[in-house]
């Protein structure tokens, strides 16, 4: 069941899910498919995860978009723990704190308008959708707004809306957990400037590894910022394999091209 609203040029669809409401654009694809049907996005490989996470220990999310997860992560915790997450694109950062508020999720979940990168500064997300139709993003949140898109999938590139970024060391958050990153290609950049809060916290980590199973994702980033081609090497999971002792790896969890590193 759900509800359409339109602010400005943006036309929204809110869903009553067995979770809470989510509102997502009307034209997103795969995660707004999924609702269509009557289905929660990612909702088995989300409950499947749940006994790897914490209740009592802080969850870091890298690659918010609306927020479906975040609904689900900030559900697993007990009072007093967080869910952190970072969204770089503006749209997709206004429906996350959208989906937080209408859930009553403002004292579990703390949203950052930021990409997740190698430095600190500013960064370009790409200006064509790779992971979906390959239409201009811009134009599918405007005049476009009536041609699937998949927002969802937008990671850095060029050509495309400018963003701040930050690292994982920068974040300065304590007692994680869990974190889960999903940034469409630029995992390795992003976990070659986590190393401290790795080492300290030893969370247990959920990424997508693109570089294997999403190469063009990966190849895009590669290209756009080749002064970082060292960062772009960086494994994480032989780091926490080998450095960090970490106990096992999980390949395609649940079938799916995310992998899981447990301490």
């Amino acid at each position: 069941m759900y509800f359409v609203s339109v602010s400005s040029s943006v036309i929204m669809n809110t869903f009553r899910t067995k979770y809470g409401l989510v509102s997502l654009l009307q034209n997103e694809i795969y995660i707004g498919d999924s609702f269509r049907r009557g289905n929660y996005w990612d909702e088995d490989t989300l409950l499947k995860l749940k006994e790897y996470v914490n209740p009592k220990r802080n969850i870091l999310e890298i690659g918010g978009h609306c927020g479906t997860s975040t609904i689900l992560y900030a559900s697993f915790l007990d009072e007093g723990s967080m869910v952190y997450v970072y969204e770089p694109q503006k749209v997709m950062f206004n429906l996350l704190v959208r989906n937080i508020q209408q859930n009553g999720l403002t004292a579990k979940v703390k949203p950052y308008n930021l990409g997740v990168f190698c430095y600190d500064g500013t960064a370009v997300m790409n200006g064509i959708d790779l992971d979906g139709g390959g239409g201009n993003v811009l134009k599918r949140y405007t005049e476009e707004n009536n041609r699937a898109c998949n927002f969802g999938g937008i990671g850095l590139g060029s050509n495309g809306e400018q963003v701040g970024v930050t690292t994982i060391d920068n974040m300065n958050i304590d007692n994680i957990g869990y974190i889960h990153c999903d940034a469409q290609g630029s995992e390795n950049f992003i976990f070659s400037r986590g190393l401290n809060t790795l080492a300290k916290n030893r969370p247990v980590v959920y990424y997508e590894d693109n570089q294997k199973y999403g190469e063009r994702l990966y190849n895009n980033v590669c290209r756009n910022y080749p002064q970082y081609a060292n960062q772009s090497k960086f494994d994480v999971r032989e780091f926490c394999m080998k450095e960090l002792k970490y106990s096992r790896y999980i390949e395609r969890f649940n079938g799916g091209i995310d992998c899981l590193l447990i301490p």
